[in-house]
């Protein structure tokens, strides 16, 4: 089962204990999206990419069901809650391949696409803010 991890980076340095607030925050958040399981990351991640993920403080892994429905949930939940605390990005991963959301992010079928590439659908090179080589993309606003 695919797995998604999400770290959000805040706009300034803060004590672990509040990063770890704002990853709780957004569990929560997330935990309200049917089908999902969210939990915060504990271990080094490995996902399908070359290389292992390296923990960070602040990282949670979504699993479960990711439909068309769960994937714009998801995404207008990390928009909302990156806008409502503030923070500089929150970064959406899958092994080696991320997208970048912000509280200006749009949530339009461009956003939905990259979001749905990290599950392992091809990628569309012809795509606005698409990487060919699966590397990062950042969805602005």
């Amino acid at each position: 089962m695919t797995e998604l991890s999400l770290l959000i980076e805040p706009p300034a340095a803060l004590p672990a204990d509040r990063v770890d607030g704002l990853a709780a925050g957004l569990a929560d958040d997330l935990r309200a999206v049917r089908g999902l399981r969210v939990a915060h990351a504990q271990a080094p991640a490995v996902g399908p990419g070359k290389s292992a993920q390296a923990w960070e403080l602040g990282m949670l892994v979504v699993g479960g069901v990711f439909s068309a429905s769960t994937m714009r949930a998801l995404a207008q939940i990390v928009v909302a809650y990156a806008d409502r605390v503030k923070a500089r990005s929150i970064r959406v991963r899958n092994g080696d391949r991320e997208v970048v959301v912000t509280g200006d992010t749009r949530i339009d079928p461009a956003v939905l696409d990259r979001l749905t590439q990290l599950l392992g659908a091809p990628s569309d090179p012809a795509l606005p803010g698409s990487s060919s080589d699966g590397g990062s993309t950042s969805a602005g606003s």
